[in-house]
């Protein structure tokens, strides 16, 4: 393997500050409505996908059970979602937002729009088609290796 150069790593770098400022930014924008971006991508999801099982959540979501399971705890004690049953199997949950979990859904639906809007200011059409690309070549290089490394367990 090569080592990277300067361009790369500067690269990289830009890519996690990105990803920290839009985390930090929607959830500066979200605190008045008290949810945090790992919550409300978990709320969001739910409403798009009502009644939904943890597992299909957690697959979804790309968090393990325990850190899900965690989220839910706190959205379940605030009244935005509610677990129960799966009906044709008793050892599977599913999923649903309340009226109150609907509603908080509405209100902060925008943010992430917003915090967007704000990220792309001053790209062009053809920018961000571009960028789309690129990151999304990104994306399936790291999934391919993270499918490397699961088949034959090991970083290589």
């Amino acid at each position: 393997m090569t080592e990277l150069g300067e361009q790369e790593r500067a690269v990289g770098t830009l890519m996690a500050d990105v990803s920290r400022l839009l985390r930090r930014r929607f959830e500066d924008e979200a605190k008045p409505f008290g949810v945090t971006l790992p919550q409300w991508k978990a709320l969001s999801t739910i409403q798009k996908q009502d009644s939904i099982t943890q597992v299909a959540l957690s697959a979804h979501l790309e968090i393990d059970a325990m850190t899900l399971s965690g989220i839910l705890d706190r959205l379940e004690k605030r009244g935005l979602i509610e677990r129960f049953v799966h009906p044709e199997d008793s050892r599977a949950k599913l999923t649903r937002l309340t009226a109150s979990g609907q509603a908080l859904v509405k209100q902060t639906s925008a943010i992430g729009t917003t915090v967007f809007e704000q990220a792309i200011r001053g790209l062009s059409p053809d920018d961000l088609t571009a960028l789309g690309q690129h990151l999304a070549h990104v994306r399936a290089n790291l999934i391919s290796s993270s499918q490397d490394i699961a088949e034959t367990g090991k970083a290589s």
